[in-house]
């Protein structure tokens, strides 16, 4: 008998220090924060543009793609700019430029999406303005 309650014993707190320590699941999606450009700058054909921003997870970053795309999402062919990464870190600190071509639209969009290492995705779109 008390071999059988000492069994019991040993199980429930093994029961209990397992649903303890378990895996939490990862409620947060990351985070996109950006420094430079300023939302709806202006800039002229030629110009450089700085793109820098943090990205962010309470549980990991996975990987990132920045790119420049239209109004519908689409990447933009006249403005080249598409730049992708890893990352296994919980901050991750952005920064690459690129030159205005003369043949900008009028207005595009910088399109951030960040996965975490739990593979949820948050994307940010940052609208820029282009002219000659």
């Amino acid at each position: 008998m008390k071999y059988s309650r000492k069994i019991t014993v040993i199980l429930a707190i093994a029961a209990l220090s397992f649903t303890s320590t378990s895996c939490k699941k990862d409620k947060e999606d990351p985070t996109i924060t950006v420094s430079t450009p300023a939302q709806h700058s202006h800039f002229n054909w030629g110009d450089e543009v700085h793109i820098e921003a943090d990205f962010a997870d309470d549980r990991g970053l996975k990987d990132y793609a920045v790119m420049m795309v239209d109004a519908d999402g689409n990447h933009l062919s006249t403005i080249d700019f598409m730049k992708t990464g890893t990352t296994s870190e919980l901050t991750y600190e952005f920064h690459e430029h690129f030159v205005v071509p003369d043949s900008a639209p009028m207005m595009a969009w910088v399109q951030f999406t960040v996965t975490d290492a739990e593979d949820k995705a948050a994307t940010l779109e940052w609208m820029l303005h282009f002219d000659m």
